[in-house]
């Protein structure tokens, strides 16, 4: 039987753990992994050296050094484009980056009823009342009415008459991912100075 060192056995735990979690993100959730032939070639380098590795250490000692040396060529072709001669930045933060609320920064006074809100005026730029928005996020109607409230005196949405609103352009702003919590309250003293 092979004897198996603790740090072999470890590396191998790691890279296995880590390729089931790879594995996961690339199949079962095409949300969040688009199938782009440079992912697949970074994901496939990074299996090779995580899960490759430790298995070719414990095998053939030797030849560590080349199947992490393959692995990096993997990663750094997905990462690169050789032709165009360029990082392939704008594919990665469509993938990392394509939902704006995981790097968006809210504001202490804000619930997450807010990012619903803002959401669905963003989505389809129209004038809507509290009925309308609490049926299509599923809040209901008191709630939702509370929010929008802050909403305006914040300066995210306007009324633009008795029970009806449109998102701002700083919430349109806010939405994209485009304002920081620090901006946040820069802008909104300029929105209640506009306002006065």
């Amino acid at each position: 039987m092979l004897e198996l060192p603790p740090f072999a056995v470890y590396n191998l735990a790691v890279g296995v753990v880590t390729a089931v979690g790879l594995l996961y993100f690339l199949f079962f959730r095409p949300t969040v992994v688009d199938y782009h032939r440079h992912l697949l070639l970074t994901i496939s380098g990074l299996l090779l050296f995580l899960v490759g590795g430790p298995l070719t250490e414990l095998l053939v000692p030797t030849a560590v050094h080349w199947i992490h040396g393959a692995a990096s060529v993997l990663v750094v072709i997905g990462l690169y484009s050789p032709v165009k001669s360029e990082l392939r930045q704008d594919a990665w933060a469509d993938v990392l980056l394509r939902n704006p609320e995981r790097v968006r920064q809210s504001d202490e006074w804000m619930h997450p009823i807010d990012d619903a809100i803002l959401g669905l005026f963003h989505s389809k730029d129209l004038v809507l009342t509290p009925a309308i928005i609490a049926y299509n996020i599923d809040y209901s109607r008191e709630e939702v009415n509370r929010r929008l409230v802050e909403l305006e005196s914040r300066g995210f949405v306007s009324k633009v008459e008795r029970g009806k609103y449109r998102i701002t352009t700083l919430g349109n702003q806010y939405i994209e991912g485009g304002v920081s919590s620090e901006g946040l309250g820069c802008l909104r003293y300029l929105w209640t100075q506009r306002s006065k």
